[in-house]
């Protein structure tokens, strides 16, 4: 089975401060640092789409959200 997976460039691991070394695997939902082992669990969006990403400043953490609060 082949494995697909994509260097995250210009990034640090927080566990051994390693640059470069993150590696993502989008099938799995898992982002892992090849130096130190350490994994992260992520969450995709499908209706963004996956083949694509768009620069940091189209990204907001709110984003997922349609409503916040009550209806006020």
């Amino acid at each position: 089975m082949v494995e697909i997976a994509h260097l995250l460039d210009e990034l640090t691991c927080a566990a051994c401060g390693t640059s470069n070394a993150l590696w993502l695997y989008p099938v799995w939902g898992v982002v892992e640092c090849r130096e130190c082992g350490e994994k992260a669990s992520i969450l995709l969006d499908p209706l963004d789409g996956f083949d694509s990403i768009d620069g940091p400043d189209s990204i907001s953490p709110l984003d997922g959200f349609d409503v916040c609060g009550g209806g006020r």
